[in-house]
């Protein structure tokens, strides 16, 4: 058995794409643990910091941190 990965440019063409390969006995198709047409959308975080007290060298202390 062989393995591909496919990079699908044009998001609008996964649905067809997907009916197509779903009519080959042949072919089994396994979905990631992600939705194949699900994006993360960057703007969706704006404001995440808002109304916290914490600026860019306590993040990095506190990301850098470690126990000895």
């Amino acid at each position: 058995m062989k393995k591909i990965t496919l990079t699908i440019k044009d998001d609008k063409k996964i649905g067809f794409l997907m009916k197509l390969l779903e009519e080959f006995d042949f072919i089994e198709i396994q979905q990631s643990g992600k939705k194949v047409d699900e994006a993360y959308d960057f703007f969706s975080s704006a404001g995440m910091w808002k109304g916290r007290d914490i600026d860019a060298r306590e993040l990095r202390k506190q990301a850098w941190k470690r126990s000895r």
